[in-house]
This record gives C-alpha cells, structure tokens and sequence, in this order.
C-alpha cells in the first residue's frame, strides 16, 4: 500500500462514498472507480496507524483519543483518527475547525473548550499542551 495526503474536505468525500462493507479507504476507492475487491492486501485499520499531532505544542495523541464539550446544552464527541478529529464519520484537522462544524463561529480558545477524561478527572485538553509553547495575548 501507499500513503496519500489529502486535504480534509477530500478525506470527508472519500468517507461520503462509504457503502456497507467498505471499512477502510482502499474499499471505498475500489467501489468509486469500479475495481475489483483486493483480498491479498492487508486491512488498514484507522484506529491503530495515527492519532492526532499538533508539532506547535508538542502535543501526540494516541489513536481513538476520545475529547469532549457542551455547547447550547449538547454534548459532542471527537476522536483522534489519521491526523483528524472525527466527529460523526467527518474529519475535521484542528480544533478551531471541529468547533466551526458544531456552530461556533466566534473567536474561541479551543484547547480550553474541549476536555478529555484523565482516569476519573475531567480536564481540559490545553493541559496537554508544552506550556512553554504557549504564546500569551498582552491585555
């Protein structure tokens, strides 16, 4: 197999065309451009090969990373998948971007407004971030 990259509106296509069976993006591709089913070929499984990484605050996160947050009294779930965070089948590549698809438009600190679950403790997800890297806004 090869790797490709693809922006994440392509990635959320590439996922759209899904039919029942097709677990991984190779199936999908083979049903889009009529190709027969390749059995030889090993399974890629999403949930082992990446997790999320941001370089900038030196944050890895290990595949099926699960975050969280409310927001006008819903509760909403992302994973960490392939570089993306997943919420409901659609990869969205930052956080600011994920925050957009649930209706936030105005200027928020995302690494603040999501949480993750560490054991019992609910904490937010900017705890994970290299406090050094952090550039603080002069008031």
């Amino acid at each position: 197999m090869r790797a490709i990259q693809v922006s994440p509106d392509v990635f959320q296509a590439i996922w759209s065309a899904r039919k029942p069976g097709q677990d991984n993006e190779d199936a999908i591709l083979r049903g889009v451009f009529k190709l027969p089913e390749e059995s030889k070929q090993p399974e890629r499984d999403l949930s082992i090969t990446v997790g999320f990484h941001d370089p900038r605050y030196g944050v890895k996160l290990e595949p099926d990373f699960e975050i969280f947050r409310t927001y006008r009294g819903k509760e909403y779930r992302a994973r960490a998948i392939q570089g993306f965070w997943n919420l409901n089948g659609t990869g969205y590549a930052t956080l600011n971007e994920l925050n957009k698809a649930i209706g936030i438009a105005g200027p928020e600190n995302a690494w603040k407004a999501w949480y993750y679950m560490d054991g019992k403790r609910r904490r937010p997800l900017s705890d994970l971030r290299d406090q050094s890297t952090i550039v603080r806004r002069k008031v």
